[in-house]
């Protein structure tokens, strides 16, 4: 009798015929870079098929020739397949051996033996700066940041409690020996100070465990990000002391005014010193009725140096800098220009810095709640600090939750050279100070920073930036400033500028819409950008730009594809070219004064590539 399998025999075979597949198949990598024969220039857009017995993958280069693609199989030899109209088609064969990742090079041989590459690219025209020789100026009392102030051991650390109170705050600083305490009730945190024999992680551990506390982090020191220094197509305002103010014209601000639109108050929250609140170039945009000062918890925000006993001559006042740049008064035939001019704006100066121009997170974090709680739409942070867990630290919750909120937060990279935060966070802008040569300054955060704006050097024209200040005798002085410090507020402007202009903007596009008009000041770093007021403010990035190449030969026309970082690749014949680029605001089909435009002729020779073009979009007038 012939006998046959069981079919929970059979079921356990073809389960484990299943597993002997599953483990025989493999997981592979197969990635490349397709360039123009005999150059290094890559060829975009080419169709690639990865080829088995069985199955066929199909993607496309990208604009810098690149393609990659992750398989499971266990075939061990492809064919791969690449073509692209303008050139001959290519098959090579390989060999998945040991090695899961498979790179190629491959050149691509074009069809008509004389074409030649056109390759190169695509952005703004850095802004020209307009040489102004400036008086020297008086010796400020505000200095550099010396490196050493950040290895300063903190003494403080920041709890919140389940229940913050009074009573709380007493319990738990008498449970853990605390030598002193703060409490800010509005924010929900109160600061503690460590006896002198107590080391800080000692004191933060007891914290952390006591039944009555939900959190607690370290609350390092904060400072201020600056460096006194020594001494219609376009408006420009009457303020007598504008020419000094080389920075503005250094994002296209002259051009970008006419263009803004009054569709909504914005209320910009400046978390900083005490301010002249008095200072008659500040009176239009500031609003002290939501004023706070989270170092005393009042609402008084003054720097009054005549009342609190300090010398005869003023400080250099950090905040009333700031406020200067963002909201001075323009056009008033006073003092300076505010980048701000032609917007409804409010901005409510937020202490969290002392007299002595330092502080700590607990007064950040204060600050920033305080914003939330008024609603805000922009928060500058001219300030960093130095931290070694920062997206475990209670700093991050407080951004996270303004972010929530929408609130746009801009804050000061750091001067020296290695990013702070909030600036370090993924919810905040951070920025960077360049030149007016439109480099970056030596004292500026580079690496992980996006957005650059003017934040002054000694060679400079005034040796840096050009603010409102607390001197003179009255407290409404002028001065210069340098840092990240001063390439805060001018960003934090233009954002306002925009979403005056377009109020239901929403927080990401804006912050992308600041990135993607950028101009790119250094061809190697493609993702740092300088801001671009008038782009900014006119919504016409880069991206928009039609590029054409015009034989004026033959009459054909050859529209080229920009990629992320605005590079281009184009086959074309040889011949005598028109090269335009334009990107049309109103959509007429017309180049119209005040858009962005580009225009020159080009001889592309047979068989010789042009790979370093370089196509600045200038403003058409």
């Amino acid at each position: 009798m012939q006998r046959t399998l069981p079919v929970a025999a059979l079921l356990i075979l073809i389960l484990l015929a299943g597993c002997i597949n599953w483990h025989l198949a493999r997981i592979y990598t197969i990635a490349g870079i397709i360039r123009h024969e005999n150059s290094d220039i890559p060829v975009a857009g080419a169709e690639v098929a990865i080829i088995g017995e069985s199955s066929v993958f199909s993607l496309r280069a990208d604009l810098q020739g690149r393609f990659s693609i992750t398989l499971r199989g266990s075939e061990s030899k492809l064919r791969v397949k690449v073509e692209h109209p303008d050139y001959l088609p290519v098959e090579q064969k390989i060999t998945l051996g040991k090695n899961r990742e498979v790179f190629l090079s491959i050149e691509l041989t074009p069809r008509g033996e004389s074409y030649c590459v056109a390759a190169g690219t695509v952005d703004y025209a850095l802004p020209e700066i307009p040489a102004v020789p400036l008086p020297a100026l008086f010796d400020a009392h505000f200095g550099p940041l010396e490196a050493e102030a950040w290895d300063e051991e903190p003494w403080d650390i920041i709890v919140e409690p389940y229940v913050c109170s009074e009573e709380a705050a007493l319990a738990i600083g008498r449970d853990i020996g605390a030598e002193g305490s703060r409490l800010f009730l509005e924010a929900g945190i109160v600061v503690f100070s460590k006896p002198e024999e107590v080391p800080i992680d000692q004191f933060l551990s007891e914290a952390r465990a006591h039944p009555l506390v939900k959190a607690a982090d370290i609350d390092y020191p904060v400072f201020p990000l600056a460096a006194a220094a020594e001494l219609q197509l376009a408006a420009i305002p009457n303020d007598p002391e504008y020419n000094r103010q080389w920075n503005l014209a250094a994002v296209y601000l002259p051009f970008a005014w006419p263009q803004v639109e009054r569709r909504a108050t914005v209320r910009i929250a400046v978390l900083d010193t005490l301010i002249s609140a008095d200072h008659p170039d500040l009176q239009q945009n500031l609003n002290l009725q939501d004023a706070y000062n989270v170092v005393d918890q009042s609402s008084d925000v003054r720097d009054d140096f005549h009342r609190s006993g300090r010398p005869e001559k003023p400080p250099y006042s950090h905040g009333t800098h700031v406020i200067g740049i963002i909201g001075a008064t323009a056009d008033n035939a006073k003092g300076v220009a505010g980048a701000v001019w032609g917007a409804d704006v409010e901005i409510i100066p937020i202490v969290v810095l002392g007299k002595d121009n330092r502080s700590s997170l607990s007064h950040v974090i204060a600050g920033i709640d305080k914003a939330i709680e008024l609603g805000v739409d922009l928060i500058n942070m001219s300030l960093g600090a130095n931290l070694s867990s920062p997206h475990t630290h209670m700093l991050y919750a407080k951004i996270q939750e303004a972010d929530a909120a929408g609130i746009t937060m801009v804050a000061a990279a750091g001067n020296g050279g290695k990013l702070l935060y909030p600036a370090g966070y993924d919810e905040v802008i951070a920025v960077g100070a360049t030149t007016s040569q439109h480099q970056i300054t030596y004292y500026s955060a580079a690496d992980g920073v996006r957005l650059f704006a003017p934040g002054g050097e000694e060679l400079d024209p005034g040796k840096g930036v050009y603010s409102t200040d607390l001197v003179e005798p009255n407290g409404d002085g002028y001065s210069v400033g340098r840092g990240t410090s001063m390439a805060t507020p001018l960003v934090t402007a233009i954002a306002a500028l925009v979403k005056s202009t377009y109020p239901n903007i929403t927080k990401d596009d804006l912050e992308e819409l600041l990135w993607s008009t950028g101009i790119v000041f250094d061809p190697e770093r493609p993702g740092q950008r300088l801001v671009n007021a008038y782009a900014a403010v006119t919504n016409t990035p880069v991206k928009k730009a039609d590029v054409v190449f015009s034989n004026l030969d033959t009459g054909g026309d050859y529209a080229v594809e920009l990629d992320q970082d605005r590079y281009f690749h184009k086959l074309l014949p040889p011949g005598l070219y028109r090269v335009t680029a334009h990107i049309d605001a109103n959509q007429d089909q017309m180049v119209n004064p005040g858009e962005w435009y580009y225009e020159s002729e080009i001889v592309l020779e047979p068989d010789k590539h042009v790979s370093g073009l370089q196509i600045r979009l200038d403003i058409y007038r």
